[in-house]
């Protein structure tokens, strides 16, 4: 992990660059704005400026992002990635770091719950979190940026919802890690989220110990692990176990099919025909475990089926429990329901009478102007009008010019007298 233990600096040195976008400020370590942005706070809150704190606030996560990190050591955020030739840091990084942990940006991993400890033992170390006082953030600490953690859980869910149908998932811990830069990482972010109660953590002990996580895909929190999700972890561990077995034959006969050839092509008869037996070996062996992994995962479809089968059921029996406390029968439901069958049916047809209606059939100028004034001639009648007196119309031999028009207008309507309403 080139970016947590401080080795191979081009993958946060390019981050760091990409993300400060060339500024010419840092590209110049005896510039003042480089020196301006890097010194100290003062030692009260107020006399922070407020710009130069949101500066390093969302260029330290914007790096963590594109590092595809949830977690960082203290000391390589505050010595390592801003860093400048010459051994210039940013020394406002500290206070930064404590403010963005006051906000609850930053969270640190030793005070995180231990996802494999047992439910007393997470329910006596938040008591003690409570009670104890909080100490500075040291050299030490990872620190585990809290929004970039649930930006990872956003992610993970969507990816999951994609191929499964449940309420939940089991995954392996393998699975969970390939999710994050690197496991320890993928451990901070599960100490976050299985205190926040959108994880839960399992564990099998047998002769092969097995761990998984269980995701929520629907709501924010992930239910109380049973037996059920323990058999369930075991059959996706083996389906994983089968698959990589699976690809490791799949080499080894594409490799064997390969020399058998070249050495056929050599000349080399005994040792093409020993590839080719090799070859027949991993394609039966190959066979058998297809058969085995095809097998687990129609155990494993038969399950999420049943966990659909069980939701149903339970939603009807809530459905059922509603229309008995508003009194609702099913021959209700039904007649409703028809009634509403009726009315899409009735709309269909006029959207297909409308749309199949040929332009002729449409109604010409004339007869729409007709209608309009029929209707405008019974709403007359029936709104109680205003009585006006109409002047003596003007007659105009010729084509009155605009301001004879006005000016006849003008008169018209100052000779107007409304009457009682």
């Amino acid at each position: 992990m080139a970016s947590n233990d401080g080795e191979g600096g081009e993958g946060w040195e390019a981050a760091v660059r990409a993300e400060v976008g060339g500024a010419s400020w840092w590209n110049d370590p005896d510039g003042t704005d480089l020196h301006a942005r890097f010194k100290a706070f003062t030692g009260q809150r107020r006399d922070w400026p407020e710009p130069k704190l949101l500066f390093w606030k969302d260029l330290l996560l914007r790096v963590a992002r594109r590092l595809r990190l949830c977690s960082a050591p203290a000391h390589l955020v505050t010595s390592v990635w801003f860093a400048r030739p010459g051994g210039i840091m940013p020394l406002c990084l500290p206070q930064v770091l404590e403010d963005m942990r006051a906000d609850g940006e930053i969270l640190l991993k030793s005070e995180l719950i231990v996802p494999t400890a047992g439910g007393l033992y997470q329910l006596v170390r938040r008591v003690s979190q409570m009670a104890i006082s909080r100490r500075p953030i040291v050299q030490e600490d990872i620190l585990v940026f809290r929004s970039l953690v649930e930006e990872r859980f956003e992610d993970i869910a969507t990816q999951l919802r994609g191929s499964h149908w449940t309420s939940t998932c089991v995954i392996t811990m393998s699975k969970f890690n390939s999710f994050f830069y690197g496991r320890e990482d993928a451990y901070a972010a599960l100490c976050y989220l299985t205190q926040c109660g959108k994880a839960r953590y399992l564990g099998i002990r047998k002769e092969d110990p097995v761990e998984g996580v269980k995701f929520p895909l629907v709501s924010a929190h992930a239910p109380v692990v049973t037996k059920f999700d323990c058999d369930t972890l075991h059959l996706v561990w083996q389906e994983e176990k089968l698959q990589q077995q699976l690809d490791v034959l799949d080499r080894r006969w594409e490799i064997s099919r390969r020399a058998a050839l070249m050495s056929f092509k050599a000349g080399d008869k005994h040792g093409a025909l020993r590839y080719v037996r090799q070859s027949k070996l991993f394609s039966a062996s190959r066979n058998k475990c297809t058969q085995l992994l095809e097998r687990v995962e129609e155990v494993i479809s038969l399950i999420a089926n049943a966990e659909s089968t069980k939701q149903v059921c339970e939603a009807i029996q809530i459905g059922m429990k509603a229309m008995k406390e508003h009194n609702v029968s099913i021959e209700d439901i039904n007649t409703h329901l028809k009634e509403v069958d009726d009315l899409v049916a009735a709309q269909r047809e006029i959207n297909v009478a409308l749309e199949s209606a040929p332009l002729d059939s449409l109604a010409s100028e004339e007869d729409i102007e007709e209608e309009f004034r029929n209707l405008e001639a019974e709403l007359e009648d029936k709104i109680s009008p205003v009585h006006v007196e109409e002047p003596e119309p003007v007659l105009h031999a010729n084509a009155d010019s605009p301001d004879e028009t006005v000016e006849a207008l003008s008169n018209n309507l100052s000779s107007m007298k409304l009457g009682a309403m």
